[in-house]
């Protein structure tokens, strides 16, 4: 998914010579180069923007620390097409003994530290000339899904684990040679096992809100590791999936891969002209978060209307709890209330369409409403459903003799017929990009 102002800006073309660079160090003598000319490639990651963590393609379960999904910018990057190996290791750093075997050169390196890897492109930029760094976590990811060209596959190249990566069931429970296995879609080999990846961000919950290229949270006492390893599972391998440890942390499944941003880099863009990911519009002293959503006719979609807002703005009795999501409207008084948002906020507003609810849905935007009732007996069948009332009927002039009111859950029947009725959908408003 391409940002539509990334398609209508003229970008000059980057050549073929660009997009790989073969980088070369030399051997410094030690027992894995013996003295080689030994050679890395980087791989162009062309910028656009992704919906990053828990989509439909990477899990069906739910995993917190992957969630929300939500829209990312990038600018372009390079990314190495294998992870460091020993024998690259030890020719930038002789004097740094490892736990892992030295007899296997072409084996990613592990058991390094995330302070490690600090020294290690520190020492490399010196050779080369060239910023090398650790990818951002929202570059590791939007690589392993294979970039603009992605096919959604679950791991990084497809959608069996063992075809593309060294994982628990085929490993033998050890590290192996780099890019053995199927490449992704950008020629990246190993995203998906082998040894996880340490990236540059501190580890946070993800953010609705977020910035173009953005680089984790501020604070933090962990740093962030990808693309599961030889001893995880098929079922935690995937691309989304996300692992924390400390910064001195040295393991034997953890190794990592480097980045670049190339200085002058033609195709970057300055950051202002990107849309703001986010908006804030206030409202009569409440403020409502908006979320871009790429489309041939970009727009912003707001969260759901609470009570408390419809409430404010209509002067009327809010028709549940103030912080519940204001449901059950006409559809001619959404209208008006856009029209009172607008006067009020002094900003064109209007009220969200099914088509572009779904739209932004279906891009992990926004997360899909259901009511409580639906939430709570989803895994019920309808006859169970229906039992559990007549049961509660019967039995609530009992227990209202005693003070206690039995729940009694909506007809799965009805409830389905009420929630594609057009007042039933919660109330979202938009903002309309020229």
């Amino acid at each position: 998914m391409t940002c539509p102002l990334h398609a209508r800006r003229h970008k000059p073309v980057v050549p073929d010579s660009l997009q790989r660079i073969v980088i070369t160090v030399n051997g410094s003598g030690n027992d894995s180069s013996n003295g080689k000319v030994l050679t890395f490639t980087m791989q162009r990651v062309e910028g656009g923007s992704f919906v990053m963590g828990a989509t439909d393609d990477q899990y069906d379960r739910d995993i917190y620390t992957d969630k929300p999904a939500h829209l990312v910018f990038l600018s372009p990057y390079y990314i190495a097409t294998t992870e460091v190996t020993n024998a690259l290791w030890h020719s930038i750093m002789p004097e740094r003994d490892t736990i892992g075997p030295k007899g296997y050169p072409t084996n990613p390196i592990n058991y390094i530290s995330w302070n490690e890897c600090q020294e290690f492109v520190r020492r490399l930029d010196s050779i080369t000339g060239l910023p090398f760094r650790l990818p951002t976590e929202a570059e590791w990811e939007y690589a392993a899904r294979g970039g603009a060209g992605s096919r959604h596959y679950r791991y990084a190249g497809g959608n069996e684990a063992d075809s593309v990566g060294w994982t628990y069931s085929s490993s033998g429970n050890w590290t192996h040679p780099v890019a053995r296995k199927q490449p992704n879609e950008l020629g990246l080999f190993d995203m998906t096992g082998n040894v996880s990846e340490w990236c540059q961000d501190r580890f946070g919950a993800y953010q609705l809100s977020t910035t173009p290229d953005p680089c984790g949270p501020d604070t933090g006492s962990y740093r962030v590791a990808r693309g599961g390893s030889y001893d995880e599972c098929n079922a935690n391998s995937h691309i989304s999936v996300r692992r924390w440890y400390k910064p001195e942390t040295a393991a034997g499944y953890i190794g990592f891969r480097v980045a670049l941003t190339m200085p002058g880099d033609p195709m970057i863009q300055p950051v202002s002209d990107e849309p703001p990911v986010t908006r804030s519009v206030r409202i009569k002293g409440k403020k409502l978060q908006f979320v871009y959503v790429p489309a041939e006719q970009p727009y912003y979609i707001s969260e759901e209307v609470e009570c408390a807002l419809w409430r404010k703005i209509m002067h009327v009795e809010a028709p549940d709890k103030l912080r519940n999501v204001a449901v059950g409207m006409s559809r001619a008084e959404r209208v008006r209330f856009a029209e009172y948002c607008s006067r009020a906020a002094d900003e064109a507003l209007y009220v969200a369409t099914a088509e572009q609810t779904v739209a932004a849905e279906q891009q992990h935007l926004i997360e899909p409403f259901l009511p409580e009732e639906k939430n709570k007996y989803k895994k019920k069948s309808v006859r169970q459903i229906q039992r559990q009332r007549r049961v509660a009927s019967r039995l609530s002039p009992l227990t209202e003799m005693v003070g206690f009111r039995m729940p009694k859950p909506d007809d799965p029947v009805l409830l389905q017929f009420k929630q594609d009725a057009d007042d039933s959908r919660p109330l979202r408003l938009v903002i309309r990009l020229q």
